[in-house]
């Protein structure tokens, strides 16, 4: 029941905020402390899972261009078939993502989200789930749970059924870092791949929709 718990939690916070108070930024402070405090309250993550070594910064970078080439290439180029731009501009500026609000967009894509998420799932998660069973089964669960929350955001911004099919690159990307942590033994080169992957939703943002 706890893992349970530990593992529908940041989507149970996501929901609250978005579906329930109607307010993206209480969804963040609710995600987000949950990301911080659970791992803080709990065993944490070991410091060795924290370490630099020049195979996870190659793996990292690598992925994380890849990611980025994806995410901003393909939008770039089929923008005007998955999204509404006008309608993306209505919705984000309801979500309070214009003005000094770009700037907090910046800084949680880039500093928090990748750090939080990754210290999260391929952190105290993985741990937790590696424990129990098999690293594939770590790497399934984490990457099955890390994708289920980010349904709720990706759905309102594309259309159609183009929400869902937009998740489908979030569940590679968890299993490819999921994967990568375990040959590794570091969660660096997922933190690094997470960067630059959302620096591709930063460039989307910037020059398509903005």
């Amino acid at each position: 029941m706890k893992k349970i718990f530990l593992l529908v939690g940041p989507t149970l916070m996501i929901f609250i905020g978005l579906q329930v108070l109607e307010s993206v930024i209480i969804a963040f402070l609710l995600f987000y402390s949950w990301l911080l405090a659970v791992p803080l309250l709990g065993a944490g993550v070991p410091w060795e899972r924290f370490k630099t070594t020049s195979k996870a910064v190659i793996l990292g970078i690598g992925s994380g261009l890849l990611f980025f080439l994806f995410i901003f290439g393909g939008l770039n180029w089929l923008h005007i078939y998955l999204l509404d731009i006008d309608q993306l501009r209505v919705l984000l500026l309801e979500w309070g993502f214009s003005g000094r609000g770009e700037i907090w967009l910046v800084l949680i894509l880039l500093v928090a989200n990748p750090l939080l998420e990754e210290v999260y799932w391929r952190g105290y998660i993985y741990e937790k789930l590696k424990m129990e069973g098999r690293a594939g089964y770590a790497i399934l669960m984490t990457s099955a749970f890390y994708t289920l929350y980010h349904l709720l955001s990706v759905i309102p911004i594309f259309e159609g059924i183009y929400g869902m099919i937009a998740a489908v690159p979030v569940f590679i990307a968890g299993m490819f870092w999921g994967y990568i942590r375990e040959k590794t033994g570091t969660i660096t080169a997922a933190i690094i791949g997470h960067v630059l992957s959302d620096m591709g939703i930063i460039g989307v943002y910037w020059f398509i929709i903005r």
